[in-house]
């Protein structure tokens, strides 16, 4: 289906703010529900599209302005209210105040009364345009587009409205949504829409299809890729992939159902559904994880070596929503760490402690050149934009920490923060309160130094040995017994690095026969 092209309206408001690049004058307002209506146009790689949204203000202050960001060529013609009521309204394509290469379209909607704390608003927002990407600003990944081969939107692109300045420090400031959705995405009868949420209703015209899709578990972000994908099922586990890549489909679906039922085994049963999707994503899109889906790259789907990739983003199902904001991202280290941990208990193989090592070095040459490094501590690399390091610096603590306690310990406390603080929220000093309440020893020390301030720095520079980066730790604790014994066996350790700005490059450990 084709759209008419419409001139977007812009009012200009003599009373709403200018888009001159200064600190915001009113709060965010955060998303509590979307009810998204996107009929695709894949040939003529447009979108027109209608968003109803529900707005609260959770801030201590009145609220007078909704401010929105959208894709920089997606144009809104008109904004309502619940009622279907016209509101006033502002748009403007601007740069970013500290990205200047990243431009998005600024919406701006006046709200008279002010929005007082606690009350919610509901705006409904029509608008339709193009998308191509952000991939020129150096956000490589960032390659969603509306295509017949392959459509992507997600919150990346701002493919949708969300409540934002142009600004990225400021949307750091707001923390990560957290909201409901219900998604009518109609495309071509040729093709299948994909989404993380539950399928509740497939409408076919003949010529069209609309996939009607709810969420499962409150979520931070909605991804719909639309492809001529197969879909493969058991259970609640779904996997959507392109039919060339059958029978990587099959041994993924294979390995998400190994890997779920491993982590259920360790760290106990995820809270609510179940259900799981991964969807296919063509190599170079970046592969990230929502709730209750993975958005996967062709590469993991071709090379059976890539399957740490799933393990990793599958773990991510058993962390704690982070009540730190902007978060310090420790929970990417875990991730990381238990790639190769995953890895080696699927395959009943061992790694050995080079690739600690390994990680190590690498560190002890960053912080020569990084002296943010050596005066920053991992629980303020949020604050301090340092996320980058949060994979190798968080993922070099959990080494350690699962080569003190051991692996029974480590699951419990992995297990046991989760279920402490998967509702609530949870923090960095959270996670160690559960870890000293879990584990018999005192691990104050451990985390002084690991999470709490840079003196990780010193013990990596002088690490000669495995050993040097934990066998202190050990020693400074009490009640422990030894590690063999909480282990029950030989030890299961190892540490696999991403190529990224501020991380370890690529390597994979060596084994070590058990």
């Amino acid at each position: 289906m084709r759209y008419p092209v419409v001139a977007s309206v812009v009012v200009l408001l003599t009373s709403s703010p200018t888009f001159a690049q200064r600190a915001p004058d009113s709060p965010l307002l955060r998303p509590t529900h979307y009810d998204l209506s996107i009929p695709l146009d894949l040939d003529g790689q447009r979108m027109g599209a209608t968003a109803r949204i529900r707005l609260r203000n959770d801030t201590k202050y009145p609220v007078r302005n909704a401010s929105l960001l959208l894709y920089r060529l997606l144009n809104v013609r008109a904004v309502r209210d619940s009622a279907g009521v016209p509101r006033d309204f502002s748009q403007r394509v601007v740069a970013f105040e500290d990205f200047g290469k990243l431009q998005a379209n600024h919406i701006q909607v006046p709200l008279v009364p002010a929005l007082v704390p606690g009350q919610e608003i509901t705006l409904e927002v029509e608008y339709g345009g193009h998308v191509l990407g952000y991939a020129e600003t150096g956000m490589l990944y960032v390659r969603d587009r509306i295509d017949t081969t392959y459509t992507m939107l997600r919150m990346d692109t701002y493919g949708y409205p969300q409540p934002g300045y142009p600004s990225m420090a400021t949307n750091r400031r707001a923390g990560l949504p957290e909201y409901d959705y219900t998604a009518r995405i109609t495309v071509p009868a040729s093709h299948t829409v994909a989404n993380g949420g539950a399928l509740v209703e497939r409408r076919e015209t003949g010529v069209t299809v609309t996939y009607v899709y709810r969420s499962l578990k409150p979520s931070w972000r909605m991804d719909f890729a639309v492809a001529r994908f197969t879909t493969l099922r058991a259970g609640d586990l779904s996997v959507f992939h392109l039919p060339e890549d059958s029978a990587g489909a099959h041994r993924i679906l294979d390995a998400m159902s190994r890997t779920l039922k491993l982590y259920t085994r360790w760290f106990g049963p995820l809270r609510g559904s179940a259900a799981f999707a991964v969807i296919e994503i063509p190599d170079g899109w970046g592969s990230q994880a929502d709730v209750t889906s993975i958005l996967q790259s062709a590469a993991a789907f071709r090379d059976p070596r890539r399957e740490s990739e799933l393990y990793h983003e599958i773990s991510h199902l058993w962390n704690a929503t982070s009540a730190e904001w902007p978060s310090p991202r420790w929970d990417e280290g875990l991730a990381t760490f238990l790639e190769d941990v995953t890895a080696d208990s699927l395959s009943g193989t061992a790694t050995t402690d080079s690739s600690a090592m390994r990680v190590a070095r690498w560190l002890a040459g960053r912080l020569a050149k990084d002296s943010a490094l050596r005066t920053v501590p991992l629980a303020d690399y949020g604050k301090r934009e340092m996320t980058g390091y949060s994979y190798s610096v968080g993922s070099l603590m959990f080494y350690g920490l699962y080569r003190v306690v051991g692996h029974d310990v480590f699951r419990r406390i992995v297990g046991e923060y989760y279920r402490r603080h998967q509702t609530g929220g949870g923090s960095s000093a959270g996670f160690v309160q559960v870890a000293k309440d879990v584990s018999p020893m005192d691990l104050t020390a451990f985390f002084d130094d690991w999470l709490f301030s840079p003196r990780w720095g010193t013990v990596v520079t002088g690490a000669k040995q495995p050993a040097d980066l934990y066998e202190r730790y050990r020693r400074s604790t009490r009640g422990f017994s030894s590690l063999a014994h909480l282990l029950g066996g030989p030890a299961v350790l190892a540490v696999h690095w991403r190529s990224t700005s501020g991380r370890m490059p690529n390597s994979r450990a060596t084994s070590l026969t058990r």
